[in-house]
């Protein structure tokens, strides 16, 4: 494993030598080399551990931070990441200084895995935690990260004097990004979601009239799903549009990655915005439909990023609650953008991403070669982001025979292909020789 970190520092040097040099220190006789490496950043320097540094900037790495591995298996690596890292490194060390992605806490957010944190350092971004109460959002926190909260974000009442949801509103105005992340299991936020709902996005759920329970649309496509129960959703690219913008480089190539929303709700467009129809006149195949709002000078547009196919259908407490078409299939994925004229001919923008899925953000699809999870999030990151360059170097795995990414739908025909054409070309053949063998 080391010789894979070694190689690619030296064919580093090699490609750029007055740029880019190696030095190797014995940290075991000369520990007071390393010591200002130490503190904040890393506690201990191991003899494996990989400094990357340009004046007085720095980042140091463990080995295994060179390699992915799996949820079962946290010591064998299968597959190579070191070209991201070290693109990562260099370019977070050679800037005059890196933005800040704060990551909500005490909202009971739950990380299962901290893959969604890793990208956001592979970024260009520092991460650090946020406590929207007790803390002020640091001046160049860039981004603001909300992952599954299951508690509801304060507002000034009768009971406190903080407002979480005014300090967030207040720094979106200087022209910031916020991403939200909520899944079918994510109980009514009433101050978080009708903040969100200024910005147009309504996360869909039932309320039962009789018993006041109310239950979220779980979204299931039998026909573009991975797992029997289709839950686990294949995602339509959308042609067209600003969400659209966001994956152009994905969609140019043959066969686009798949993008899966396991376990996902579905996004609607708030009812304060018109839903309005864009319509090119040079091009008349250049036709969308997306949210808009205007109110005291304020105009935000919402668009769709990703959506279900037009097979895919609601269920709310097991019931099936609605089912999409071509023209409205279910939104999984949505950006909203506020504009506001910085001077006569100049605009800025703020940006709200909201996401229907907290799994589309797990290890096991960020992670992966075959799925387009970590590209389609870098993407995103890449459309709001100001200051940082984005790397998406994609990792190498090693030897792998597994068949991850094909729908139920495709592996009902395969079985139907594999098991009835070859019994009937034995069929065939028989009866052949058979005959032939009578007549002859």
């Amino acid at each position: 494993l080391r010789r894979y970190v070694l190689e690619t520092a030296e064919d580093l040097e090699r490609a750029f030598p007055d740029i880019i040099k190696v030095k190797f220190i014995n940290v075991w006789k000369n520990p007071s080399a390393v010591q200002k490496y130490k503190g904040t950043a890393l506690s201990q320097i191991y003899s494996t551990n990989v400094i990357v540094e340009s004046g007085t900037e720095w980042r140091g790495y463990a080995l295994n931070a060179f390699f992915v591995f799996s949820d079962t298996d946290s010591t064998t690596p299968w597959s190579y990441n070191g070209e991201k890292k070290f693109a990562a490194a260099i370019l977070s060390v050679i800037k005059a200084e890196s933005p800040i992605a704060c990551v909500t806490i005490n909202h009971g957010e739950a990380f299962t895995d901290y893959e969604l944190l890793g990208l956001l350092a592979d970024a260009g971004y520092i991460v650090q935690p946020l406590d929207l109460a007790t803390q002020e959002i640091p001046e160049d926190c860039r981004l603001i990260v909300v992952y599954n909260p299951t508690s509801d974000f304060l507002v000034k009442d009768n009971v406190s004097d903080i407002s979480e949801i005014a300090k967030l509103n207040a720094w979106l105005d200087e022209f910031n990004s916020l991403m939200v992340f909520m899944s079918p299991s994510s109980p009514v936020l009433p101050n978080l979601e009708e903040y969100l709902e200024e910005w147009g996005i309504v996360f869909d759920r039932t309320r039962d009239p009789d018993t006041g329970e109310v239950y979220p649309h779980m979204i299931k496509d039998s026909g573009q799903s991975l797992t029997a129960d289709g839950m686990t959703i294949i995602a339509e690219y959308t042609e067209k549009g600003l969400g659209a913008s966001i994956h152009t480089d994905m969609r140019s190539v043959p066969y686009p990655a798949k993008v899966i929303f396991k376990d996902t709700m579905s996004i609607s467009y708030a009812p304060a915005y018109s839903v309005l129809t864009y319509e090119d006149e040079e091009d008349p195949t250049n036709k969308y439909r997306y949210g808009s709002y205007y109110s005291n000078g304020v105009t935000r547009n919402i668009f769709d990023v990703f959506a279900s196919s037009p097979n895919a259908v609601a269920l709310a407490a097991g019931e099936q609650v609605a089912a999409a078409n071509s023209l409205e299939p279910f939104r999984l994925m949505t950006i909203t953008r506020e504009t506001q004229m910085v001077s006569n001919t100049e605009a800025d923008y703020s940006y709200v991403i909201a996401c229907a899925s907290t799994a589309f953000a797990s290890r096991e699809l960020l992670q992966s070669n075959v799925y387009g999870n970590s590209d389609a999030l870098l993407s995103v990151l890449r459309q709001v982001s100001k200051e940082t360059i984005v790397v998406d170097l994609p990792h190498k795995p090693f030897a792998k025979t597994d068949i991850e990414s094909i729908t139920t739908a495709e592996a009902n025909q395969y079985t139907i292909v594999l098991s009835v054409i070859p019994a009937t070309v034995a069929l065939g053949i028989g009866i052949f020789v058979t005959v032939r063998r009578r007549y002859s």
